[in-house]
């Protein structure tokens, strides 16, 4: 058979492997409705500390709710028990601040009790709400919130309908503040009536301090908006910004700023960049940021400045160029490869400004007050990093409007989508706290900056200004973007896009390094909770509901094989943990064939002998977030996961040492790795020493715990 003829054959058979793919991708991924979520988030185990409590469920999703006609509506059953609800908090020194128009949750209550009782820490907590139906039968409209964060809340009233908080707080305010006759519970109809009480409140409790603990989400939903308070806007009204921030906070300080611009071979880029920041300083009644008196003279209105342009070796034509450019300017040039984390750091290091805004030369911006605003921003106690709205060139669609931190990865949320053309919780419109912003327009106080690190030089490319803002927040201070304000960024004008596959094994690696530094950021970012959309490859903001449920495989048989060596180990990825019950013993992770098609290949668990006897299981495929989210750059992946367990007798009595195998459904193409895990006798599982970090021979996340 010819090459031609057996090149379109392979094609044709990976097309078919592709539809059927997709096929079982949908039903192990299967998309379902809000109340169908509410319904599986009930039967989980638990409720543990961590387990979301989704509250009272319509008729049938629950058992201990009357049977159909003898039922009451939900919100005969929220209304009946807020009398006894309120009497028990106020018992326990919790007093409440609560909207009237809807239902507190009928367990919202001995939630809020158990939270404090088990948090001593905390002052203050609030939680998620929905809304129910003209019929009251039906939930709808979740509201889902964030942790704690300070700059969202003074762009909007975003904890919403229930406050929860010790009543030592409350005795803390000003006489008078709280109204006597409303001891243990505050009722409101409008936020704004209580909008500066909650205010006073957040601040006693050291919510625009850095390192804030008393101050939480509670993961339920505690409350059930009615319809008429849906109809009426009420949560609308919470997203919305409301220009509170200004009434507040208005500080303004004189503190010396350093803009620090990386740049290479790009004078006509870096020419347009240096020209709309003259034209912000001479919006702002600055000199010319050309003129010898320079920014520093005491007529400057706003703070004084300078400008450092970093050069890691321009040709000598360009570096001319830039000499001219930066006339009266800092110019470093040090030719090196191209590592934005070490260029940044090397400006840092040779500015004299409190401040200092890291800028990309591709970036330009417009005369709107932003750079005060970032500058005030940057000075306030709790602030870590400050980002700003970024939008594609000559255009309103959105590049960066923070970055959230999901199961796959850093994303920019709401990239390629219109300006205020979605709802997107304020997502996109509000000046709001994020996980992380980007370096193309950062801007952290000197001190801050240097406590956390600077930016990691290991990360030369990618993730080195997450990895940054990570450290902040981890320091205890918040991470905000400006979203009241834009620029422009022509992304990546100075390097190019990471599309080659060589660029995407190193986003990879450096992805891997980012979450090994800071394991509590997997799959988790405090400002972006689940279930909002966490899809690959859509940036939009909405609810996302999911059954990916699957019972694990049970090992009925194995197959003896011939001789078994390694093969393309290279060439596998898996993760790879246990856990017992009883005689059972559970095997599960992923196991990826990187750079080829996942759809095609077959995977097999492999046990060798001491003896050297190999048997081989077949593993049925499971849908494995990890693998979908973990390793994005691999094609169809989602369905990579495995979960099977083995019972004793299964195999002759010994020890085994644990491989894996991939055999393709369309080639004779085999690939074969051996791990350093074993099964000893009575199937009891002997993890490797220290977990792996082996880019060569894929990812083994061991959870010994499990045993």
């Amino acid at each position: 058979m010819g090459l031609h003829i057996k090149a379109k054959l392979r094609g044709a058979l990976e097309r078919q492997q592709n539809r059927r793919y997709a096929c079982r991708l949908a039903g192990a991924k299967r998309r379902i409705s809000y109340e169908e979520w509410l319904g599986l988030v009930g039967q989980a185990d638990g409720p543990g500390e961590d387990s979301y409590r989704p509250g009272i469920l319509p008729r049938g999703q629950k058992d201990e709710l009357p049977e159909k006609g003898n039922s009451r509506s939900l919100t005969e059953l929220c209304g009946d028990a807020l009398e006894q609800g309120l009497a028990l908090l106020k018992e326990r020194g919790i007093w409440l601040i609560l909207q009237e128009q809807g239902y507190p949750d009928p367990e919202a209550f001995a939630w809020i009790a158990a939270y404090f009782e088990a948090h001593p820490q905390t002052l203050l907590l609030y939680g998620d709400e929905d809304a129910l139906d003209a019929t009251g039968e039906h939930r709808y409209s979740p509201y889902f919130k964030p942790e704690w964060s300070p700059d969202t809340w003074l762009s909007c009233f975003y904890p919403g309908s229930v406050v929860a908080l010790r009543r030592e707080l409350a005795e803390k305010l000003p006489p008078g503040t709280w109204p006597r006759d409303r001891e243990g519970v505050f009722f409101f109809r409008e936020h704004g009536q209580v909008r500066r009480l909650v205010h006073q409140l957040l601040a006693l409790a050291g919510g625009f301090d850095c390192g804030c603990a008393s101050i939480a989400r509670l993961p339920g939903m505690l409350f059930h908006m009615s319809h008429e308070g849906v109809l009426a806007g009420v949560q609308t009204a919470y997203r919305r910004e409301d220009g509170f921030d200004g009434k507040v906070w208005t500080s303004r300080s004189a503190a010396k700023l350093s803009i620090i611009i990386p740049s290479k071979d790009n004078p006509k880029v870096l020419g347009q960049c240096l020209e709309s920041l003259a034209k912000c300083w001479e919006a702002c009644c600055q000199p010319d940021i050309t003129a010898d008196s320079g920014p520093d003279s005491p007529e400057s209105g706003l703070c004084p400045w300078e400008i450092l342009v970093v050069d890691n070796g321009s040709s000598p034509e360009n570096r001319a160029e830039i000499e001219k450019l930066t006339r009266g300017m800092g110019y470093i040039y040090e030719p090196m490869p191209f590592n934005f984390s070490k260029m940044c750091n090397l400006g840092a290091r040779e500015a004299t400004g409190e401040l200092l805004l890291f800028l990309n030369d591709d970036i330009t911006v417009c005369p709107d007050g932003w750079l005060e605003a970032m500058a005030e921003r940057a000075l306030r106690p709790y602030v870590g990093a400050v980002g700003l709205k970024l939008y594609y060139p000559d255009s309103t669609m959105i590049q960066h409007a923070g970055i959230a931190n999901l199961p796959g990865g850093p994303v920019h949320k709401l990239q390629f989508t219109r300006d205020g053309q979605e709802e997107d919780y304020g997502y996109g419109s509000l000046n709001r706290n994020a996980a992380a912003v980007t370096g193309a327009c950062l801007m952290v106080r000197r001190d801050r900056f240097q406590q956390a690190g600077g930016f990691p030089e290991d990360l030369q490319v990618a993730y080195n200004d997450v990895e940054l803002c990570f450290r902040l927040r981890e320091a205890g201070w918040h991470n905000v973007v400006l979203n009241r304000f834009h620029a422009w960024h022509h992304e990546s004008l100075s390097r190019g896009g990471d599309l080659t596959r060589e660029k995407m094994e190193r986003l990879r690696r450096e992805r891997q390094t980012l979450y090994r530094r800071h394991p509590a950021y997997l799959a988790h970012d405090p400002y972006y909770p689940e279930p909002l959309c966490m899809e690959l490859g859509d940036t939009h903001i909405y609810g996302v509901y999911l059954d990916t449920r699957a019972g694990a495989q049970k090992a009925l048989n194995c197959r003896c094989l011939a001789e078994c060596p390694e093969r393309e180990p290279e060439n596998l990825a898996f993760e790879l943990g246990a856990f017992r019950s009883g005689e059972l013993l559970c095997l599960q992770g992923y196991l990826v064939v990187r750079w080829d098609n996942n759809a095609c290949y077959d995977r097999y668990l492999l046990l060798k002998s001491q003896g050297g006897d190999i048997y081989a299981i077949s593993l049925e495929e499971q849908y494995s977030r990890e693998a979908e989210y973990g390793m994005q750059e691999q094609p169809n992946v989602a369905l990579c996961g495995f979960r099977v367990i083995l019972e004793q007798g299964l195999l002759p009595a010994g020890c085994y040492k644990i491989g894996f195998q991939a055999r393709s459904r369309i080639g004779r193409r085999r690939l074969t790795l051996w791990t350093e895990e074993e099964l000893l006798p009575g199937f009891v599982w002997k993890t490797a020493k220290e977990p792996t970090d082996n880019s060569d021979k894929g990812e083994t996340v061991h959870d010994g715990s499990k045993l």
